[in-house]
């Protein structure tokens, strides 16, 4: 069980999970940036499954260029037998650095702020 599961003691009437999430935004994001493949807290784990449940049409996936050296932001169809969407501008060499991007932009999609903009500049 996470944390958001759990009501804080003082809860304002008709705050929701996802209000407390998006508090801990930030917070959840460095979580992430420095370990963004690997094991991770309950609370931030609720969060990626969210983000995996999400609808494929706009989904951002990472597309391997070249295996294990390079990788390219693309967005799903939501067609079956579709190719995916490149983007040509957003190269990555680093993986890391890669799903600490995609992390942005799924985090942004689902509450309209992007947790890592003080630090790293918007997206």
């Amino acid at each position: 069980m996470t944390d958001f599961h759990v009501p804080p003691p003082r809860v304002a009437k008709g705050q929701t999970v996802w209000d407390r999430i998006k508090a801990r935004g930030p917070e959840l994001y460095v979580e992430f940036s420095e370990q963004p493949i690997g094991a991770h807290s309950p609370d931030l784990q609720f969060v990626l499954q969210h983000f995996r449940k999400a609808p494929v049409k706009g989904k951002y996936v990472l597309v391997a260029e070249v295996p294990h050296k390079q990788w390219v932001l693309g967005t799903l169809t939501g067609e079956r037998g579709e190719p995916v969407t490149i983007n040509e501008d957003l190269r990555f060499t680093s993986i890391e650095d890669a799903e600490r991007y995609v992390f942005r932009l799924r985090w942004k999609d689902l509450t309209g702020a992007d947790p890592g903009s003080e630090k790293e500049g918007s997206i």
